[in-house]
């Protein structure tokens, strides 16, 4: 079975803004969340079957977090962050 993913129109923002470096991982992270999303870990470890998650991508650079709704086969990716270690110019 495969997961559908919605990208929150702000997640889309934000991988827009990835450097190319980051998109072929997010790229993979994307195929994890569509076969299984449940590898991501529980937002809140208190509520594990809370429905939101985050999963780490990019060497650890890369942090998404998502809802999962198992009934709908569906995974909505809120939020898409990348952390760079490279100045901006002028920095």
């Amino acid at each position: 079975m495969t997961y559908s993913l919605d990208i929150d129109p702000d997640a889309q923002d934000q991988i827009r803004a990835l450097p190319p470096v980051a998109l072929d991982a997010l790229a993979e992270a994307f195929e994890v969340l569509s076969l299984v999303p449940e590898r991501g870990r529980p937002l809140n470890p208190d509520n594990p079957d809370g429905g939101l998650f985050q999963l780490t991508f990019g060497d650890g650079r890369g942090l998404i977090t998502y809802l999962l709704l198992t009934f709908q086969d569906r995974v909505d990716v809120l939020v898409v962050t990348w952390v760079s270690f490279e100045h901006p110019p002028g920095i």
